[in-house]
């Protein structure tokens, strides 16, 4: 035989807890179509270069900056975050100030891996606070 013990807690809400810090209001979101691929034999690589002038040192040293792949030709709302790996494709991105940089390979990078076509990218700035 089993038995089920419920225990049920009543009494009185505690006080309030103490405000938390300010939150960064300044968050950038943008969306870029990309058509332009450069391919880099040495590297078996595509990428391509987006300008974001809002990528700061600030923002690299103590903020964030998160990118989003979706695909331009399907009309999908689906964002996929990066890095990303799908059927051995890497999709991958680094930051520099006012740049960011797209690459696609293959997990081994033996081989090129396919044209990429036109994509869309979101790009997510959030800046220290």
């Amino acid at each position: 035989m089993t038995a089920l013990v419920l225990f049920v807690s009543c009494g009185k809400d505690g006080a309030p807890g103490a405000t938390g810090p300010a939150g960064s209001a300044n968050i950038s979101s943008f969306v870029y179509d990309v058509s332009v691929w450069v391919f880099n034999p040495n590297s078996n690589e595509y990428y391509t270069d987006l300008s974001v002038p809002e990528i700061t040192s600030s923002v690299i040293s103590g903020g964030t900056v998160q990118v989003f792949e979706g695909n331009a030709s399907s009309g999908s709302n689906i964002w996929y975050a990066l890095p990303n790996s799908f059927q051995s494709l890497e999709v991958t991105y680094s930051i520099t100030n006012g740049s960011v940089r797209i690459e696609r390979t293959m997990d081994n990078n033996s081989i090129a891996p396919p044209t990429p076509g036109n994509m869309e990218y979101k790009v997510v700035v959030i800046p220290p606070i």
